[in-house]
């Protein structure tokens, strides 16, 4: 055979065999890895792996495969020699955890919430738990801080804004807290003490404006001012101090119009937006609003706040402009967008304050403090919305309808709230004791009447197999909120403390009512805490039981509420028992569960 006649009838064979060797090469190679890899999302692959490591070569090779669960739901998987993956988006779901990627790291949490623990000694006139770190003005559910009264107004269960007597509690202790923690020095300027300060915009004084200085019979600089009270009047105004941590402003003034008002003007830094923010003499129930229809007119905003003080009186002003700020432009809903994502909330150094005008007939003391903030103000503020909004049952009776369960319970506006009282005791203890003032006493006295009464009778007392229970929201039956509940008790202990502190002897046999009290809700709590106990986590209350329903789960926020509040109560007790279940409770937020038969 000739040579050619061999490589014409070969060489196609080689070709062919060669061709089906490349192509079986390329389909039995690995699976390259896809990133990121669901299963990194979840277990360490081959081997426990540090957490800087970048080599990929511990990854098995893995193919995709269907999972299903429980024969409902169907989702794509992986699977190795060893494993099965699932992708961390269906986990996290279902097994109500948490994750994420950070630097190249996968980190699983089996609860979102960090578990805080208290200082293990409790001073009943220092912090109050970890308050200093609480921002009650910031939530979405603060419509605003109300002028007038210098505490917040909520609008959780209702749409036109109410004062909720928790919230304005934990008002007063987060800046009372933060008074301690931060101490009472803060860095502030003083405007407004020269005359030339006092100045009107250009071209806007005309012949009937007056700016008159003189000293008051307080031996005090002042100025009366003249114009017109047009809220479109610029009026008289006096410039801020360009520090933009300097955000919280007082001053005291006497109108002698019912429609004098001022205004100041800012400018949020992030969006260069102008907002002027003017403080009206007038009811209305929105307390702060935008009259543009939450429109903004060449990148300005102009708000309005409500406040119906007294003309002819002097009035004491603070207000933190950073918070008023961001509660107007809270207002200004975008369509489809949810209250929280809504919610603005700036802080120190997002706005520069610019000026603050006054138009109408009134006296402005030339002493206008701009400041980084007035904690003790705050804190008192709230503490004296206590003393004058108490009722004649010793309570601060709640002005919306409170629906719980679905609207299986329901309780009417003009309900009382165990923590409500307990935060109050709180609040007005520690208002006693740093102004010494017998008010707080006497309002503090007459909070503890609720706790004696039935919530049938419209106190907050409930009973759970002959064990009182001290109600967050007193229906009847009970629902038994257990974080409420030791809220109340810690509130209890602090009043009962002030025996030790040298009151006036009239108030010794408060102070041992609220000991007893006291005592009588932790014996409730030992006896009814295992029942809170879900073997992973605990329970917000005990609804379950008479309305015969699912039980409601605490959330792990709640659950670390939980934690911390038992270990507060172990601080004042030294309870053994109660320190192995916070204990217990911790270790089922790191992931471990109760044993099973």
């Amino acid at each position: 055979m000739r040579p050619s006649t061999f490589l014409h009838r070969v060489l196609p064979w080689l070709v062919i065999l060669s061709f089906l060797y490349w192509l079986n090469y390329y389909f039995t190679l690995p699976s390259p890895p896809q990133y990121p890899l669901p299963a990194q999302s979840l277990i360490d692959l081959a081997k426990p792996v540090p957490h800087n490591c970048t080599n990929t070569s511990v990854i098995p090779s893995h193919d995709s495969i269907t999972c299903t669960v429980d024969d409902v739901a169907s989702l794509s998987c992986l699977k190795s020699d060893q494993e099965v993956y699932f992708p961390f988006s269906f986990l996290k779901k279902h097994l109500d955890v948490s994750g994420k990627v950070k630097d190249g790291h996968f980190e699983w949490h089996t609860s979102y919430a960090k578990m805080r623990l208290p200082e293990k000694t409790y001073n009943s006139s220092g912090l109050f738990g970890h308050f200093a770190t609480y921002s009650v003005e910031t939530r979405e559910r603060v419509k605003c801080i109300n002028p007038l009264t210098g505490v917040p107004m909520s609008t959780q269960w209702s749409v036109t804004p109410y004062y909720y007597p928790i919230q304005i509690a934990q008002y007063g202790l987060e800046h009372y807290s933060r008074l301690l923690s931060q101490g009472e020095e803060s860095r502030s300027v003083v405007v407004g003490t020269n005359s030339k300060e006092w100045r009107g915009a250009p071209g806007s004084l005309d012949e009937t404006s007056e700016r008159i200085f003189f000293v008051d019979d307080m031996e005090k600089k002042a100025v009366n001012l003249s114009t017109k009270d047009d809220i479109s009047n610029p009026g008289v105004y006096v410039s801020f101090s360009s520090d933009p941590d300097l955000s919280t402003v007082s001053f005291s003034y006497k109108s002698h119009s019912p429609n004098s008002s001022f205004s100041i003007l800012l400018t949020v830094k992030e969006t260069d937006q102008l907002v002027v923010l003017h403080y009206v003499p007038r009811e209305d129930d929105r307390c702060v609003w935008n009259e543009e229809t939450n429109k903004m007119v060449d990148n300005q905003a102009t708000f309005f706040y409500s406040f119906p003080y007294q003309w002819g009186e002097w009035v004491e002003i603070t207000r933190d402009v950073m918070v008023d700020a961001a509660r107007a432009l809270s207002t200004m809903k975008g369509k489809g967008r949810t209250k929280k994502e809504s919610n603005v909330i700036l802080r120190a150094g997002d706005i520069s304050i610019h000026s603050i005008s006054f138009r109408g007939h009134l006296t402005i003391r030339q002493e206008i403090i701009q400041s980084r903030n007035e904690h003790e103000k705050a804190f008192l503020h709230a503490a004296d919305w206590f003393v004058a909004n108490q009722d004649s049952s010793g309570g601060w009776p709640v002005g919306v309808e409170r629906k719980v369960a679905d609207g299986r319970l329901s309780l009417p506006s003009g309900w009382y709230s165990a923590m409500g009282q307990g935060h109050a005791l709180s609040l007005l203890t520690r208002a006693y004791e740093k102004k010494r003032e017998e008010r707080y006493l006497q309002t503090a006295e007459k909070a503890l009447k609720p706790f004696g009464k039935m919530a049938s009778e419209g106190g907050v007392r409930n009973l759970f197999f002959s064990h009182p229970w001290f109600e967050e929201y007193p229906t009847t039956p009970g629902t038994f909120v257990l974080n409420g509940f030791m809220y109340s008790l810690i509130g209890l202990y602090d009043y009962a403390q002030l025996e030790k502190k040298s009151p006036p002897s009239s108030f010794s046999s408060s102070f041992s009512t609220a000991s007893s009290l006291f005592q009588e809700g932790l014996s409730s709590l030992r006896a009814l805490l295992p029942l809170y106990d879900t073997g992973s986590g605990s329970m917000y209350d005990l609804r379950h039981v008479a309305l015969n329903t699912p039980p409601n789960l605490a959330r792990w926020d709640y659950h670390a509420v939980h934690v911390y509040l038992l270990k507060w109560l172990v601080a004042i007790t030294g309870d053994e028992g109660l320190n192995q279940v916070a204990d217990r409770w911790i270790d089922y937020a790191n992931g471990k569960r109760a044993k099973h038969n």
